[in-house]
């Protein structure tokens, strides 16, 4: 018979010491996702060492297959970013603006 207490059970119950979610156990979380990343893209440049030749505008060169591959991802991730920044940055100052007008003091129409 089970007596350990059943926490998905009662929406109340209140958890022992070292069940609730942490700063330190999603950092941690966090490191083992990234070593697997990291491992699994090893795993992949060492797979695709096959030379290519690469040409962008005016640059031309050889790379391994795998390196050409990372360098686009990374840049498409700039790209991503760049465009999520500066789509905050209108959020935030579209928010800044209506907070701005919501707390200046109304003048009654003339």
């Amino acid at each position: 018979m089970d007596t350990s207490p059943k926490l998905d059970a009662q929406p109340g119950a209140k958890a022992y010491p070292g069940e609730r979610r942490t700063r330190l156990s999603g950092a941690w979380t966090a490191l083992v996702v990234g070593i697997v990343a990291l491992v699994l893209i090893l795993v992949f440049i060492l797979q695709n060492l096959q030379s290519v030749e690469l040409s962008f505008l005016v640059f031309h060169g050889h790379l391994p297959l795998a390196v050409a591959l990372l360098f686009g991802v990374i840049l498409g991730a700039i790209i991503v970013l760049a465009f999520g920044a500066a789509r905050i940055t209108q959020l935030r100052m579209v928010a800044r603006h209506a907070r701005r007008e919501s707390l200046a003091p109304a003048t009654p129409p003339g």
